[in-house]
């Protein structure tokens, strides 16, 4: 009889790419899977999955009330549905999970895929955040998370075993439009993609970038985050129209299938404003490598060390626009360089892609304590 596991994660399931991945393979290993997020208007590829899935109606789209809404739902459900395994994704679905866990005597995971308290900016609820990881980190005994700062940082603060797995694409991603040209031709596009078009990610600077770039450039959104309306009042003003565009959310392989086609990927992650942006390590920088596209970025330090190393891209020196701009109009004058930078993603791509952190993921399930 198969073991079943209940994962959840507050996000919408549609999108969250890492989810899908672990679940797939928690599939494949045998598990009978059920997911549990948040319900939005998005259905496309939720009929594909191969496992059950729950999403829960929530009165409240975001703050303390859409949390704790969630959280008292998934109580409720993780109390009345039986388990062998209970996968908590990030703090905002730990305490119930934990506590289930403890009364049922079920095996506990917890993916911290975030250095969660760096990424709340208001002071009380970030305490209380912190409060609650404090209370439950130190008594984990499967954890894992994304990338090696924030499993240093967790370590170092609560001495428990951490694996890291990485949340990067499948190697032989999905082609959806046979090579249709998706963009304007004669045009050389930027792109920021994704759903985390939020604070402090340099969205507002790659429209502001805009204004100091030649007619031959153009910048793609494909996406949603908070701060969404913001960027097309901004594009609006400056009347940058026609020279920034605006997709909403697609099914990755769609999504993908516009990113090949870009000249640049972009990733400012405001560095200087915490360690959540500091240590991050987006999902954008792995689906640029498998675009074939090269990188601009800050200096967040994962980022950084994989840029380098690989030798993918380069980095803004600040957050200038028209120090942002002087860099890519540079770097575009410099084909030779740039086209080593794109030739080098396909080494990147062998290594970081999901069938090599599967592997991983496989080992820590099977040793589970």
């Amino acid at each position: 009889m198969s073991k079943k596991i209940i994962v959840s994660v507050i996000s919408d399931l549609v999108t969250d790419q890492r989810v899908q991945k672990e679940c797939w393979t928690l599939h494949k290993m045998g598990f009978e899977v059920l997911l549990i997020g948040r319900k939005s208007k998005r259905t496309f590829l939720l009929n594909d999955l191969p496992f059950k899935t729950i999403r829960f109606h929530n009165l409240f789209r975001r703050g303390p009330f859409m949390y704790l809404f969630f959280n008292v739902q998934l109580m409720f459900l993780l109390l009345f549905k039986k388990a062998d395994v209970l996968w908590s994704n990030d703090l905002d679905t730990l305490l119930p999970n934990f506590i289930v866990s403890k009364l049922k005597n079920y095996l506990l995971v917890y993916d911290s895929r975030e250095y969660f308290t760096e990424s709340v900016t208001k002071k009380t609820s970030k305490k209380i955040w912190e409060v609650l990881e404090k209370k439950l980190f130190p008594n984990l005994k499967n954890v894992i998370t994304v990338n090696n700062s924030i499993k240093e940082v967790y370590k170092k603060r609560y001495r428990v075993p951490i694996t890291v797995i990485r949340n990067v694409p499948n190697q032989l991603a999905k082609i959806c439009n046979g090579n249709k040209p998706l963009l304007p031709a004669n045009k050389k596009v930027l792109i920021m993609q994704g759903n985390g078009l939020n604070e402090n990610r340099g969205a507002e600077e790659a429209v502001l970038t805009m204004q100091y770039l030649p007619d031959e450039f153009m910048l793609y959104f494909i996406g949603g985050g908070t701060i969404l309306s913001d960027l097309k009042l901004i594009t609006n003003r400056l009347e940058l129209d026609n020279k920034i565009t605006f997709i909403d959310l697609l099914p990755y392989p769609e999504m993908m299938d516009y990113t090949r086609q870009c000249f640049l990927g972009l990733i400012f992650e405001k560095i200087g404003v915490s360690d959540q942006h500091m240590f991050s390590l987006p999902n954008k920088l792995f689906d640029y490598i498998h675009a074939g596209v090269p990188v601009l970025s800050s200096k967040a330090v994962e980022i950084k060390s994989i840029i380098q190393e690989y030798q993918i891209g380069t980095f803004i020196e600040s957050f200038d626009p028209k120090e942002i701009a002087k860099t890519v109009v540079s770097l575009s004058a410099n084909e030779e360089i740039y086209n080593q930078w794109k030739q080098n993603t396909v080494a990147a791509a062998r290594e970081f892609n999901w069938e090599n952190e599967e592997k991983i993921l496989i080992h820590f399930m099977n040793n589970l304590s």
